[in-house]
């Protein structure tokens, strides 16, 4: 049912599953706004030429190939939206369209960019995200008029020297593109309010940067960045300002003259100094040292070099020689003498206590490790395999990993860290419900699949398959969930934005069996496949060991009257028989 707002200038028909565009929208001669999003259309009809005051239309996310030329026909035309479809490329004759403001072509198979935009004089918002550039058009720098730029999904690594071209430029969207610095004249745009660079490469940020008094929003979240402009503090007017999830220890001292009372910051995940983190907390009292605390285990006062050795900076030294400076030189010599007895002691009486811990330490987990080993292989010989019906055509890769968890803590004693790695082990022995992790590579990420437990099941134990689906988002997907970030501050790292998205649903036999997915929360919780999308891929499997292979292949059945009932005259996937890699080696653990 389509709904038309109070205002019989606005008709929203968007996500009714049209095929062609209904004549009855000519009954509102005086249509103004005409949302047609979320169909699947191929064309427009010729009659729409006659809603002659059409000013905004919104194409997205339907099944264009060609941009529609109906679309000259409009004299008032302002806006058009044109992005997720499968168009490859946009006549020169577009470039007619002198009074639009809005063009947003983004998510298409583009195979030429438009030479000729920079003839829409009157651009002020251009949207040319997931569009696979690695460089921006130097055309689009002659957009004198613009005020919205977005190229989220792209994979630019810089901006042109030009872009100081685009004077009245008030937001900029980069996100998720492979940007790692800015030319110098990106200090130029002195007219920016906002600026989203989030899900990049950049090391640093200009000082440049600090020019623009007029921004208010600034997003660099994700990135490599190590410190921060010197001069950041002249960016008065900042409301929102995200330098989460980067290399940040230090602040610049003129950050304390940001307008704090009313700027949110997102400090998370960055490997901050104690003295920063108390900076911090006097800028912001309500601040956590959670929110403080970096997303992996961070060493304040260590890195680490090419071997994952952990190795002292000179900044910790120094703090050890001053700490040794205080003492005087009396205490100095009586320690001296002290080590002195007790390293003879140790040479005299054989090993010390330390060497003793870390035989017996190292003794215990190997013995543990060799029962585990036998375990591991037997059960990698009843499995050696895991059954995958997918769409992914790429040479998927199956591991078999211990469902294990231990941490090593750098600064821990060896023989306590290696005690920790014993005990964990013992655990799995002992626990047969934390099984082993099958874990799917299919050459861009890492997805957990399935898992395969020792001896837990009954007959009447319930079948159960995952789905598991991995897709590459959408710029309105991206910014939805940026919008949710923003919302909630204390997301889990796995709640991060990234360019690709992963969702997963178990399945009981029963469930698929009803192929229907209106079984309890499924309708709302299962995944829509989507096989048009040649980055969309879904795996199907059996979620632990209790499957023989005929019922899979039954199952397979069910999945698709589920999930892939209006696809099942394509190529919808194929069964996969993936041998298991090992993954068991003993520094592993």
């Amino acid at each position: 049912m389509a709904y038309q707002a109070t205002d019989n200038s606005i008709l929203d028909l968007s996500g009714q599953s049209l095929q062609t565009v209904p004549k009855s929208i000519l009954k509102e001669g005086n249509l103004k706004v005409l949302d047609l999003s979320n169909n699947q259309l191929t064309e427009l009809p010729d009659f729409i030429t006659e809603l002659k005051y059409l000013e905004v239309i919104t194409l997205r996310n339907n099944k264009f190939k060609v941009a529609p030329e109906q679309l000259l026909k409009f004299r008032y035309l302002k806006t058009i939206s044109l992005s997720e479809n499968q168009i490859t490329s946009i006549p020169k004759s577009f470039s007619t369209l002198s009074n639009l403001e809005d063009f947003d072509i983004g998510s298409n198979p583009l195979i030429e960019f438009p030479q000729w935009i920079d003839k829409l004089y009157a651009l002020k918002d251009l949207g040319i995200y997931d569009l696979k550039l690695e460089t921006l058009p130097d055309v689009v720098t002659r957009l004198s008029a613009l005020k919205v730029l977005s190229l989220d999904g792209n994979k630019l690594t810089t901006l042109p020297d030009a872009i100081d071209k685009l004077k009245n430029l008030r937001e900029l969207w980069a996100e998720a593109n492979c940007f790692e610095y800015f030319p110098d004249s990106f200090g130029n745009l002195i007219n920016l309010e906002k600026i989203n660079f989030g899900i990049n490469k950049i090391k640093y940020l200009p000082e440049s940067i600090c020019n623009l008094k007029k921004l208010s929003y600034l997003n660099v979240s994700e990135n490599e960045i190590q410190k921060l402009p010197t001069n950041i503090g002249q960016l008065t007017r900042l409301t929102n300002l995200d330098i989460s999830y980067n290399k940040i220890t230090t602040l610049p001292a003129s950050f304390s003259r940001l307008n704090t009372k009313k700027l949110e910051v997102w400090f998370d995940s960055n490997p901050y100094s104690d003295a920063t983190k108390q900076q911090i907390k006097r800028l912001y009292p309500h601040i956590n040292d959670s929110d403080l605390a970096p997303s992996k285990p961070s060493y304040s006062d260590a890195v680490i070099d090419d071997n994952d050795n952990v190795k002292s900076t000179d900044s910790h030294s120094k703090k050890i020689k001053k700490e040794y400076s205080t003492l005087p030189v009396t205490t100095v010599l009586i320690i001296c003498i002290l080590l002195l007895i007790a390293f003879f002691a140790i040479v005299l009486n054989g090993d010390d206590p330390i060497t003793k811990a870390n035989k017996k330490a190292s003794s215990d987990y190997n013995a543990v490790f060799t029962i585990f080993k036998a375990k591991y292989d037997s059960i990698l010989k009843s499995n050696p395999f895991i059954y995958v019906y997918t769409n992914d055509t790429t040479a998927l890769k199956g591991t078999l990993k211990p469902n294990i968890d231990s941490y090593v803590n750098p600064y821990a004693p060896y023989y306590s860290n290696t005690q920790s790695k014993t005990e964990a082990l013992n655990t799995l022995l002992n626990d047969k419900r934390l099984g082993y992790n099958i874990v799917l590579d299919n050459n861009r990420v890492r997805l957990l699949q399935a898992k395969i437990y020792d001896s837990v099941f009954t007959k009447q134990s319930l079948k159960k398959y995952s789905l598991l689906v991995d897709y590459k988002m959408s710029a309105t997907e991206l910014r939805i969930k940026k919008k949710r970030r923003s919302k909630y501050s204390n997301y889990r790292e796995q709640d991060r934005d990234t360019v690709f998205n992963s969702e997963k649903i178990i399945l009981t036999s029963t469930e698929l069996a009803d192929r229907k997915r209106s079984t309890s929360m499924k309708q709302l919780l299962a995944p829509s496949i989507d096989l048009d999308n040649k980055d969309y891929h879904f795996y199907f499997s059996p979620h632990d060991n209790n499957i023989t292979k005929q019922e899979f292949i039954e199952a397979i059945d069910h999945f698709k009257a589920m999930f892939l009932k209006a696809d099942l005259n394509k190529n919808t996937g194929a069964i996969k028989t993936l041998r298991l890699e090992t993954q068991y080696l003993q520094n592993d653990f």
